[in-house]
């Protein structure tokens, strides 16, 4: 069994209840829940939220909800948190869960294809745990990287010299782009102590498998200029 969960919380600080913003008729949260519904391997979705306004418009278009609780719905929330919590709810619902896949319901920039794409890492083999979608990164190279010292002045992040301007003489590196996790429950029951994932999604488990996006597919939104371009993909690049 594959399930999928939308995770959407109110009291959004920089854009008011940006997981119902309208985008061709349709909320953030409504797109997302089309795309998992509409991806063959999905057997359930479901929507983990705090919110009233998002747990009413959600059951108006028939997501079942997982309510959560107010302490992980702050501001500081870790996102591993709430999915400890999702995966603690659905294992008294549902029995053999085979994958569970994290969607974020301030995007819209999540297509079948990306889900089932992720689902069919997990799935090619015993070793592997997870896959969450990612982009390659030339121009944002760590190695590129500066910050704002105490005097004002950019200066290297890293404080590495000498670093060639030719993006290609760099060693690949890749960044999460808000789109899909789909991890085994087996894998997160195993490594959930441990929180052996990469960087600090820790609930990826160990072998996490990537499924490479064009930039900048998986945008999500914290203000009005994030919209406009949600928008556009909606229309012009999906």
């Amino acid at each position: 069994m594959n399930i999928a969960v939308i995770t959407a919380k109110g009291n959004n600080s920089q854009l008011a209840n940006k997981n119902l913003i309208k985008i061709c008729g349709k909320s953030f949260i409504e797109h997302q829940f089309e795309a998992a519904k509409n991806c063959n391997l999905i057997d359930f979705v479901y929507i983990s939220s705090n919110d009233v306004n998002i747990i009413y418009e959600s059951e108006k278009i028939g997501l079942s909800v997982i309510r959560r609780p107010d302490e992980l719905s702050q501001p500081d929330t870790n996102h591993g948190d709430v999915i400890t919590h999702i995966v603690e709810e659905l294992e008294k619902i549902h029995d053999e869960i085979n994958t569970i896949t994290i969607l974020l319901g301030n995007t819209l920039m999540v297509t079948p294809d990306d889900i089932q794409n992720c689902i069919t890492n997990v799935n090619s083999s015993d070793k592997v745990d997870s896959s969450m979608t990612v982009w390659k990164a030339q121009d944002d190279h760590p190695l590129r990287s500066m910050k704002i010292n105490d005097n004002g002045f950019l200066e290297s992040y890293l404080n590495v010299k000498n670093v060639d301007t030719n993006r290609q003489s760099y060693e690949d590196v890749y960044y999460y782009d808000q789109g899909p996790w789909t991890f085994k429950m087996k894998s997160f029951k195993k490594y959930q102590i441990e929180r052996k994932g990469p960087g600090p999604w820790w609930w990826m488990a160990k072998n996490c498998k990537p499924e490479v996006r064009y930039w900048v597919t998986g945008r999500d939104i914290h203000d009005n200029m994030d919209v406009r371009i949600s928008e556009f993909w909606q229309k012009n690049i999906k």
